[in-house]
């Protein structure tokens, strides 16, 4: 037997971040520049400005090795006036499953 909630989901997620805002001091969104990290980016936007929270705090980790349709998209979010940025190098080895002779990116 299937139970559906009577709500939709954005209204759903909308109340799950509330929460998260309103048990949580410091917020901080992980984002990646992919679309499942801008809805959650502009769903935490929405909620933040709602609760008057802004700037709202978002994280990059940027490998260095991201296409360029991906950076153009972080830094429309990352100078954003409601956005304290958080955009981070981090020197790291990730393993190359492209090539027989390169073993490390």
């Amino acid at each position: 037997m299937r139970i559906y909630g009577t709500k939709n989901v954005l209204d759903a997620a909308l109340d799950r971040i509330r929460f998260i805002f309103n048990e949580f001091p410091n917020v901080v969104v992980s984002y990646s520049g992919g679309k499942d990290s801008t809805v959650i980016f502009n769903l935490g936007l929405q909620v933040a400005r709602e609760l008057n929270r802004l700037p709202l705090k978002v994280f990059f980790l940027d490998q260095e090795a991201e296409w360029q349709s991906t950076i153009d998209q972080v830094r429309l979010v990352m100078y954003d006036k409601d956005i304290d940025p958080m955009w981070m190098q981090v020197p790291f080895r990730l393993f190359n499953a492209t090539s027989a002779n390169d073993h490390w990116l």
